[in-house]
């Protein structure tokens, strides 16, 4: 009998949840599958906002008192990824398999998991392609956002069909450095996340190609099914802990000087210090976008490195800085950290910021 259950493919429909049920159902099935229920594909979708959480993301980049004038709860989600906006406009999939059934290779595992979702997309009326980092994209657009963790002896991987998406309000939700940031955070979000303005999506044909697609993918015949006993209890005691202040806070970790937004991958946005230099960037793959440069002594240098650095990679950042002296290095210093290590600073040139800044 057993053997003949792990042959299928569990699928679970729950329709619209509370939005705490669309994250603490798909945690009680990892522990389902991690005690032996057999691999599950799962589908919901929230039937109010709210905004997830990372395990290890920053809360403070959160902006908590505008989540609790909305009325938006915060939950923090236990796979990985930055904090994102979650609505009604938007079905949630996801994907549970034991650990042993996958490639060892994270990069593997990932693309084993997500790679059938493409046809679901498709069939959508989205013609998604998944790009080197794992992103499902239509063109360069983001319309599907994910994560992925391993639960006990399961691993799952969350999705969600982007049918719509509310630029203004999720770009409001987040805690940045200033207007500026503000306003471009804005602008990469309503330029590469969601289909594009006046897509049709049609989320039934998803979720039917993606029982399709899946079980093939697999090799499992396609069941539909319930929690068990084990994921019920599992899901009273998941209810509680991402409800819990002590779980929305989070682990410790060490605050950073710098601030990043990530919209997609490749498209971020960044802020950061560094003896008395600022740094405002927001790069599009590899590529400075727009740009804004503050040192108390770079004076009319800053706006020319400006122009010579818009277009360039961050590659290039060290070398077109160089000019501008002592500025040009703590400007530098001041890349490195907004873009975690992809400006790369010399040693020595490290040594000379290190020994202005006393």
């Amino acid at each position: 009998m057993k053997a003949e259950q792990d042959a299928r493919l569990r699928v679970l429909r729950f329709g619209r949840v509370s939005p705490l049920r669309s994250q603490t159902l798909w945690h009680a099935i990892a522990e389902g599958v991690s005690n032996g229920a057999p691999a599950t594909l799962s589908f919901m979708r929230p039937d109010s906002p709210y905004v997830s959480v990372g395990y290890h993301h920053d809360l403070g980049q959160v902006d908590l008192d505008a989540c609790e004038r909305a009325g938006l709860p915060v939950y923090r989600r236990m796979v990985g990824g930055g904090a994102v906006y979650l609505d009604e406009g938007q079905l949630f999939f996801q994907i549970t398999v034991a650990a042993t059934d996958l490639p060892p290779a994270r990069h593997d595992a990932l693309s084993r998991l997500l790679t059938p979702a493409l046809a679901a997309f498709d069939a959508a009326g989205l013609p998604a392609h998944l790009d080197r980092s794992g992103e499902i994209l239509v063109g360069d657009r983001k319309v599907c956002g994910h994560g992925a963790g391993q639960i006990g002896n399961a691993v799952v991987v969350v999705g969600n069909l982007i049918e719509c998406f509310h630029h203004e309000t999720a770009a409001g939700l987040m805690r940045t450095p200033g207007r500026a940031t503000a306003a471009e955070a804005l602008r990469l979000m309503r330029r590469y996340v969601g289909p594009e303005e006046g897509s049709s999506v049609d989320p039934v044909a998803f979720e039917h190609a993606a029982v399709r697609s899946y079980a093939e993918a697999l090799g499992r015949e396609p069941s539909e099914g319930r929690l068990t006993g084990v994921e019920r209890e599992a899901l009273a005691r998941w209810d509680r802990r991402l409800a819990s202040p002590e779980w929305q806070a989070g682990p410790a970790r060490r605050r950073s000087s710098a601030w990043q937004l990530k919209v997609r991958s490749g498209v971020y946005v960044v802020a950061a210090e560094h003896a008395g230099a600022r740094v405002e960037a927001s790069v599009v793959d590899g590529r400075l976008d727009a740009l804004r440069l503050e040192d108390p002594e770079a004076s009319g240098g800053a706006s020319a490195a400006v122009q010579a650095l818009r277009g360039r990679p961050l590659a290039e950042v060290p070398a077109v800085l160089a000019d501008l002296g002592a500025a040009g290095r703590r400007l530098t210093a001041a890349f490195a950290a907004a873009s975690g290590g992809e400006v790369a600073v010399t040693s020595r040139a490290r040594a000379a910021t290190s020994q202005e800044a006393r």
